[in-house]
């Protein structure tokens, strides 16, 4: 079909200007509304998805939360033990690290796992000059998945 058959199919149907005018502007608005309807539909369905998700996130760090709160409860009433460590002297020197370092890591380590002694150090080293823990955690947290 090409342009003069258009014209002519169109000549030929009797409507007047105006009510071409009207017919067509039927058809931009009906294409307007359905466009927009889908698009308002996607809106409500990554909304929707998105509260999901963030349920099944909070509801993963609530149970998270509430086996670290069993194990804390224990650990207060132990007796207070020894800090566990393995010949950091050797490993200080080397790694700038301070015995005081050392001992503050030993008392944490032995404060979160009690006398149960399952924990041990194996080294304690500086990290690199690279980035910082704020800047590692802020990357960390605007690259998380919702």
């Amino acid at each position: 079909m090409n342009l003069s058959n258009v014209t002519s199919i169109l000549a030929d149907s009797g409507m007047s200007l105006y009510e071409k005018g009207i017919s067509a502007g039927k058809v931009i608005l009906t294409g307007f509304v359905v466009v927009f309807a889908v698009l308002l539909l996607l809106i409500l369905i990554i909304k929707l998805y998105s509260t999901i998700v963030q349920k099944a996130q909070q509801s993963g760090k609530k149970k998270k939360e509430k086996v670290k709160i069993k194990e804390e409860i224990p650990s207060v009433s132990a007796p207070a033990a020894a800090p566990v460590v393995s010949t950091p002297s050797v490993q200080s020197a080397q790694d700038g690290v301070t015995d005081e370092v050392v001992a503050v890591i030993s008392a944490a380590v032995a404060t979160m796992y009690g006398s149960s002694g399952k924990a041990r150090i194996k080294s304690i080293k500086k990290s690199d000059a690279g980035r910082s823990a704020w800047a590692n955690a802020g990357i960390l947290d605007n690259t998380r998945p919702f």
